[in-house]
């Protein structure tokens, strides 16, 4: 008995360990820095008001998933907690293709999970009822998280290395963004276009991302110059950097868009990030 209870307990030691190594997300370190967020000229051209005013933010170094969440490491998260696979809308389920029709929910409650896996503290506090879905956000601790809006920005625009360019790493859709033009409408494998100035892939494009903030279109008139979080309430959250249905107003860096966090989006999914 006690033979197999050490047996079972190498097996299962195995297959923790084999997924943490395989699975484990790739992060890279953001260098924090200071960077003009919005855009002041849409409104204009677009009739967009939420973009504005630009204004000056500051950044502390983070780290942020190489790619999105793919279908692959999701699905682990399902089967462990019982969790509803999401989806795919008949578009597909491969392995290495982003994760999509994702509530804000569970996303958060994923990133949790994710940083159990590693024995690192939770970044979230979570507690749920038939009612209410409240997150207490712990200051401080390692575990995995979503990306604010501003910490999002600015690593799309390519950080502290940044330049001026019209979607995350390019002038040119094509280069970095699965899109309308030339998605042939369906998602791609997670890192198969061209990356930013961080080595970060499909910032534009591919699938939407959750941010952790709550959505209020006049934001950003007074909004904190330092590590800005969001409202202190609202009714839905950000997602940011366009999808593989998008049109090229979309997949830029500044556009912003808002859901209901309890609801699955169908083309919406996950980056990570981590405090530094």
């Amino acid at each position: 008995m006690i033979k197999n209870l050490v047996l079972t307990g190498l097996i299962s030691l195995a297959a923790f360990q084999g997924f943490a190594q395989q699975d484990k997300p790739e992060m890279i370190t953001i260098e924090g820095g200071s960077f003009w967020m919005g855009n002041d000229y849409t409104f204009n051209t677009l009739g967009t008001t939420d973009e504005a005013p630009e204004h000056k933010v500051t950044i502390s170094t983070f780290k942020l998933s190489k790619t999105e969440v793919t279908f692959a490491l999701f699905d682990r998260f399902c089967d462990a907690t019982g969790y509803a696979k999401p989806t795919d809308g008949n578009k597909g389920r491969a392995e290495n293709f982003p994760v999509y029709n994702v509530s804000w929910e569970a996303a958060v409650m994923f990133c949790n999970w994710l940083s159990g896996t590693e024995h690192i503290d939770k970044y979230y506090t979570i507690k749920r009822d038939s009612v209410n879905f409240t997150v207490t956000v712990n200051k401080g601790a390692k575990g995995y998280r979503l990306p604010t809006e501003a910490e999002w920005e600015y690593a799309a625009r390519g950080g502290a290395k940044g330049q001026t360019f019209s979607y995350s790493g390019s002038n040119k859709a094509d280069e970095v963004a699965w899109y309308k033009g030339n998605s042939q409408l369906t998602p791609h494998e997670v890192g198969s276009k061209q990356p930013n100035a961080l080595g970060l892939f499909d910032m534009s494009g591919n699938v939407w991302e959750w941010c952790y903030d709550y959505y209020d279109k006049d934001y950003y008139k007074k909004s904190p110059e330092d590590n800005p979080d969001g409202p202190n309430k609202g009714s839905d959250r950000v997602y940011r950097g366009g999808c593989w249905t998008s049109g090229f107003d979309d997949l830029r860096m500044t556009s912003r868009h808002s859901f209901s966090q309890n609801k699955e989006y169908g083309m919406i999914g996950i980056r990570l990030a981590q405090d530094n």
